[in-house]
């Protein structure tokens, strides 16, 4: 066990001394040569004694990491968890894209929960929960549960942003600059379906899978324009205008069961309202979860509706909805 804890220990150390140097040009030379990360979309590696893990703090660490993604309509975990100890903690797993440690021991001189960035690999995510006794460190995770999962989301979304930039489809961008003054950066594979002044449709689809973008633009006028009983009118009259289904009399609709959620959130410099929920088809069987990026344009003279979507019936949603939902945050203005 103090083999264990004293490898650990080391462990924190060194991603420690990693961190400290992320400002000045040492570091960055450092991160060059790093590997790059291992792992797939949306897996946590979780660094805990055996005994902590199949106890009451695993069970506390699989509530938070492990629960039920909000929105979708069937259960899906937030991340997928897998484990290893602190003397398995070697090799590959070094290199694993989101890591959370948890050490526990009376011999912790820093009590709390210390997020670092590229480690061993690149672009990775560490979370280091250190506490003396595993019911602190249950205390800690309940406290910073929400920090701990945004931490680990947007390392999700940066690596998608990165990729779409790279990769983007850059007249597709163009395009949607035009129309509105700015655009998200859309990866090779998306393409233009619709390109009006009011309303855009761009789409990845193939045989089984489609995920897809609307943009809508209409008319700034006060902020009531904002609300969520607004909006939620709004976006039903604009996809019933805009979205048709494949059957007569059939267009893109809010789930009659579950009400979308709505938050305020800011990201990028951009304040917007973020709305999630499920859609369905009125008088057809598809359906699938969405999420919306509201926010007034520059001038303030329109307001700018990012409504991401997925429609994949033969498979889990999460990963889907988490690449297109990470277009959306890519938004710049030009």
């Amino acid at each position: 066990m103090r083999k264990n804890i004293f490898r650990l220990a080391l462990l924190l150390l060194t991603a420690a001394a990693v961190l400290s140097s992320c400002g000045n040009r040492q570091s960055k030379d450092r991160t060059q040569y790093l590997p790059s990360i291992t792992g797939n979309a949306g897996e946590v590696l979780v660094v805990i004694n055996k005994g902590y893990w199949e106890g009451e703090l695993g069970s506390k660490l699989r509530e938070i990491l492990a629960g039920e993604y909000p929105f979708l309509p069937q259960r899906e975990a937030v991340f997928k968890l897998f484990n290893a100890t602190p003397s398995g903690f070697t090799g590959s797993y070094l290199l694993h894209r989101n890591i959370v440690i948890v050490n526990v021991s009376p011999e912790v001189d820093t009590i709390g929960v210390r997020y670092s960035a590229d480690g061993w690999a690149k672009p990775q995510i560490i979370v280091t929960i250190s506490a003396t006794t595993p019911e602190e460190a249950s205390e800690l995770i309940d406290r910073n549960s929400e920090m701990i999962i945004n931490s680990i989301e947007q390392a999700e979304r940066d690596r998608l942003i990165s990729n779409s930039i790279k990769y983007e489809d850059r007249e597709v961008r163009m395009a949607v600059t035009e129309n509105i003054g700015g655009s998200p950066y859309f990866p090779k594979g998306f393409t233009m379906k619709k390109n009006t002044p009011g309303f855009m449709w761009i789409s990845q689809e193939t045989t089984y899978v489609n995920q897809g973008i609307l943009i809508f633009k209409f008319p700034y006028t006060d902020t009531t324009q904002l609300s969520p009983a607004y909006l939620r009118d709004k976006l039903h009259d604009l996809w019933q205008a805009n979205v048709p289904g494949m059957r007569e009399n059939s267009y893109m609709t809010f789930n009659k069961v579950i009400d979308p959620g709505f938050k305020n959130i800011s990201y990028n410099g951009m304040t917007m309202v973020e709305m999630r929920g499920l859609w369905e088809v009125e008088n057809d069987y598809m359906g699938g979860p969405f999420v919306c990026h509201i926010f007034p344009d520059l001038n303030r003279e329109n307001i700018i509706i990012l409504n991401a979507f997925v429609y994949a019936p033969k498979y889990d949603k999460r990963k889907y909805l988490r690449q297109v939902e990470s277009i959306i945050y890519s938004f710049r203005w030009q």
